[in-house]
């Protein structure tokens, strides 16, 4: 029993002494629309607002090209609706703020001590509705969804700018799978899907054997 704990405890320290560390910080803007098609709405042009996000990485592989990264996000997510009601066709505009959490799993491309480096990420997203409102007026918190589940898709890259930092840039899509407001504002759908783009940096803890 003692031999196994010491070779389990042994594998423990290889793997963490191969992995890397990554603090990083990024924002950015992001150009969201709400999916609507009801009776009495349709969803309009597509409108700007904010990201930021905060997240830690944890590598993994001799070459860290692979790596889990978890992400404190704030977002801001504007659209434009259309009243089909109205004679001639009105607008409002809807803005969510939103604070949550995105676990994404990103590869890197090229060698572990390669200065610039490309990737690609993907992952789910879970969001909670701090604050929604049509035509600056604040809404009922009976009105939306607390919880709002969807996904993240990115790719970008990476400069060293030195031992430890990076400078990141990430253009990417994010969607919805499920409404952001019930069905007594807005029956038949109410799902965003963005586009985003935004720049950052990385702060790195890394062996220096990599």
């Amino acid at each position: 029993m003692k031999k196994i704990i010491f070779f389990i405890l042994l594998a423990i320290l290889y793997t963490t002494s191969y992995a890397q560390y990554r603090w990083e910080v990024s924002a950015g803007a992001t150009f969201s629309k709400l999916d609507l098609d009801t009776p009495a709405f349709e969803g309009g042009s597509r409108k700007a607002g904010f990201f930021v996000n905060a997240g830690y990485g944890y590598v993994m592989g001799v070459r860290a090209k692979t790596s889990i990264v978890f992400s404190l996000d704030l977002l801001q997510r504007n659209s434009e609706i259309i009243s089909k009601l109205s004679d001639p066709e009105s607008t409002q505009d809807v803005s969510l703020l939103q604070v949550g959490i995105t676990p994404k799993f990103r590869y890197l491309f090229g060698a572990g001590k390669d200065r610039f480096r490309a990737f690609i990420n993907a992952g789910p997203s879970f969001r909670i509705n701090a604050n929604v409102e049509i035509d600056n007026e604040e809404l009922d918190s009976e009105a939306y969804e607390n919880v709002v589940i969807g996904g993240v898709y990115g790719a970008g890259f990476s400069q060293m700018i030195g031992e430890m930092f990076d400078i990141m840039v990430e253009v990417g899509a994010m969607n919805d799978f499920v409404d952001n407001f019930n069905d007594e504002v807005f029956t038949g759908g109410s799902k965003f899907f963005d586009f985003y783009a935004r720049v950052g940096i990385r702060f790195r803890i890394y062996d220096a054997r990599r």
